[in-house]
């Protein structure tokens, strides 16, 4: 399990929107949960704020953590620090938002709640329409009564449940949580808590699951089983997906990367592949900054590419409160009421908070083979690129609709 760490960078995930073909029920769906009091264009400013604090973020897990994986989901960690701003006691509210900068959007706070609305919408589509997989809880202390309004901000805006838990037996508390995540992901997490305090008051809990299958429009597929190269001599061996399709594929010189774009799952998500020189991993962490995705955007151009990518499987899970401390925040809890005495929370009431945000990611194909007949053959005519990714590289992906960061990360072993 990675540390949390300090944040407060820059990133903007921009990159290839693919429309979708439009069906009548996604249609309605798109309907049923369409406000029109929120402005999609002003929400853009807090989309940009997420990932600025992003890129920061992922800087100091990189310098940190070594040369292990990273795997954080951006709008996730984000959405659950906001969220804590609804309950929050006095000011802190706008501390908080301050300490996530989202206060330099120039929106009411009301209207950043709002934005958050409308961007988790899309990680809380049914299975039907999405096989991205979201869900967020709050478990707060029976002994305590929310209030109307931090629950009906907790349920409306950020998508998340409400439930009534007894933390004074910790251990009961830690695997009633466990066990209710593991039904709401479909038996796809387990043990997400490892730890629970008996004073703790209020546990948030969130998780995002992408199951990503490659999109192939000639159908030319192999997977094979090679080396990826973990660096200081060391190789293993992984299931490794060889393509041939067309893709953006391009270099960036002052990275000294070369960059993959290319959509997954129909084109409803947006997955950019950087791949650093031998040796240069550490420089691509120190220098990645917002305007080089900008100039990737302006390079995107479709052409024909011999592609190899690791079959990935990557599972992190974050507990966030040392990421309120070092912000400076000490949160104090205004959103419940002692239900023996009617009276606002004190300090005599437990407080130890429970933040987590998990994120998962598999990246796979289930074909062995491709179909003899459509598998492109080149004959010369054509500029075919090629590129391996069998050694460490970074990877983030956003959903197209609102460029929400959905995960941000660094692959050094792909089956962790």
């Amino acid at each position: 399990m990675t540390a949390p760490f300090f944040f407060h960078g820059l990133l903007l995930l921009v990159g290839l929107c693919c429309p979708l073909p439009i069906t009548k029920t996604s249609y309605l769906y798109e309907e049923l949960y369409e406000d029109p009091s929120i402005d999609h264009f002003q929400c853009r400013k807090v989309v940009l704020t997420i990932c600025n604090v992003s890129i920061t973020l992922f800087k100091e897990m990189a310098q940190r953590s070594g040369n292990g994986n990273i795997l954080f989901s951006p709008i996730r960690v984000i959405a659950a620090l906001s969220m804590l701003s609804l309950g929050a006691k006095g000011n802190l509210s706008k501390h908080i938002l301050e300490a996530l900068r989202l206060n330099k959007t120039g929106l009411p706070e009301a209207e950043i709640h709002k934005c958050f609305r409308y961007l988790l919408r899309a990680l809380h589509k049914p299975e039907e329409f999405s096989p991205l997989k979201s869900g967020s809880s709050v478990f707060i202390h029976q002994g305590l009564t929310p209030e109307n309004k931090f629950v009906e901000g907790v349920k409306d805006l950020y998508h998340s449940d409400v439930i009534s838990i007894n933390f004074t037996d910790s251990s009961r508390a830690k695997t009633q949580i466990n066990n209710y995540m593991m039904e709401k992901s479909k038996k796809e997490i387990g043990d997400i808590v490892k730890n629970l305090e008996s004073d703790t008051f209020l546990a948030v809990v969130n998780y995002i699951i992408l199951n990503a299958k490659i999109i192939s429009n000639y159908g030319c597929r192999f997977l094979k089983v090679k080396d990826y190269h973990l660096g200081y001599g060391m190789a293993t061996k992984v299931p490794t997906i060889h393509t041939v399709d067309l893709n953006h594929l391009f270099r960036v010189e002052d990275l000294s990367s070369t960059v993959l774009v290319y959509s997954l799952l129909a084109g409803s998500f947006t997955t950019y592949f950087i791949l650093p020189d031998i040796g240069k991993m550490k420089k691509v962490e120190q220098r990645l900054t917002y305007p080089h995705f900008r100039r990737m955007r302006r390079q995107l151009s479709l052409r024909m590419v011999d592609l190899e990518t690791p079959e990935l499987s990557l599972s992190e899970t974050h507990d966030l409160e040392s990421v309120m401390s070092l912000l400076g925040i000490t949160y104090a809890f205004n959103g419940v009421t002692n239900s023996d005495s009617s009276s606002v929370m004190n300090d005599t009431l437990p407080k130890s908070l429970k933040v987590i945000s998990k994120a998962m990611l598999t990246h796979e194909d289930k074909w062995s083979k491709p179909g003899k007949s459509i598998c492109f053959k080149n004959d010369g005519s054509v500029d075919v690129g090629h590129v391996q990714f069998n050694r460490p590289f970074l990877i983030f992906i956003q959903d197209t609709k609102n460029d929400a960061p959905l995960f941000l990360g660094r692959v050094v072993n792909p089956k962790n």
